[in-house]
């Protein structure tokens, strides 16, 4: 599947985000643009939950996500947040549990409600939801925000493990968490035509 982007506008008012934005993405592959250019606003669109003022997506199918904010369900722990995406869920428990191990969650970390998880620990929840979710697209924003540069490494090689060839976009200013995914760089603010 190929996630195709068409001649995309949004303005806010009179604010131009972004005008005649056209790209394709058959693969995992990194959004840069300068700060308030409207990267977010561009994953909102591609999720269905925000409305473009002209141009078309196609290719997006069923999308998984992590957001700016973790969206986690508080009372669930960080497994079962995961588990909750999954309809055999209790069958691939212990392979969830080995992701988090390799992102350094282990123990009373993962039987914790999300609620009283550290930032660190409910982004890592966040990811891995939106990794192990049965979709067609991933579209992840700032998915390494609070984690440390041990645990950024070890989620960047757990997303080319479970990812590859599949459309991906993670939106992202972390030069080294760019180059730790390896993925080609889509300029977004040079792509307008």
């Amino acid at each position: 599947m190929t996630l195709q982007v068409n001649h995309l506008t949004k303005r806010f008012g009179e604010h131009l985000l972004f005008e005649n934005l056209t790209f394709s993405a058959a693969k995992p592959a990194v959004l840069w643009a300068p700060s308030g250019w409207g990267k977010t606003t561009l994953l909102r669109i591609l999720l269905g939950l925000e409305k473009a003022d002209g141009g078309t997506v196609t290719g997006v199918g069923r999308a998984a996500a992590v957001f700016q904010e973790d969206r986690l369900c508080p009372r669930l722990s960080a497994v079962e947040n995961v588990l909750l995406v999954l309809p055999d869920g209790k069958a691939r428990r212990r392979e969830v549990e080995a992701d988090f191990a390799l992102l350094g969650m282990t123990g009373e970390a993962l039987t914790l409600p999300a609620a009283r998880l550290s930032g660190g620990q409910k982004r890592r929840a966040a990811l891995l939801r939106a990794v192990w979710a049965r979709a067609d697209t991933r579209l992840l924003d700032e998915p390494f925000t609070g984690l440390d540069p041990d645990a950024m490494e070890k989620a960047a090689a757990l997303l080319n493990r479970r990812c590859a060839g599949a459309p991906v976009l993670l939106a992202t200013h972390d030069r080294a968490a760019i180059e730790a995914l390896g993925w080609p760089v889509l300029h977004l603010d040079q792509m307008q035509r």
